[in-house]
């Protein structure tokens, strides 16, 4: 069974090995260590509570009405058996509870499945940064959703 929990100093050289392995620019470990220091940062972990195994992260910031995904990956083995869900429906949850108006992200056009992941949990695109991911020039899209929308409507499962 896999449960959420928040990451801590142990659980980073995990979450870099995932990072690595999803990933053609991964963050650095310094990175995800300064994401713990400050307040309206989360990085939490997906852990297998038998095997203590860590599948997967999410690394989110909280600050005033909104929720901004920075990254979610989750190793490829373990890849498409609701892990990532479990990770976002968890974050979700939290922005309910704290009167988030709304989740946004950006993501490349070129990562088709992971636009299809946001899609299934109701983000729209509602712009583009051009030229954002320095390592190709690729722009980024920029993808909400609005929390309003889910506490009111039909979607909400979280």
């Amino acid at each position: 069974m896999w449960l959420v929990f928040p990451a801590n100093e142990r659980d980073i050289e995990t979450i870099y090995e995932i990072e690595k392995s999803c990933f053609s620019r991964p963050w650095s470990k310094v990175s995800f260590y300064e994401e713990l220091k400050h307040y309206y940062s989360y990085l939490w972990i997906a852990k297998n509570i038998s095997t203590k195994e860590i599948a997967g992260f999410i690394c989110f910031w909280l600050i005033w009405d909104e929720m901004h995904i920075l990254n979610i990956a989750v190793k490829p083995e373990f890849q498409g058996r609701g892990i990532g869900s479990l990770l976002l429906n968890n974050a979700i949850s939290l922005a309910l509870k704290k009167g988030v108006e709304w989740v946004r992200l950006e993501v490349r056009p070129s990562n088709l499945k992971a636009i299809s992941f946001y899609k299934k949990f109701g983000f729209k695109e509602i712009g583009r940064r051009r030229h954002y991911y320095f390592d190709t020039g690729e722009d980024a899209i920029i993808m909400e959703l609005k929390i309003k929308e889910v506490k009111n409507g039909s979607k909400n499962r979280y």
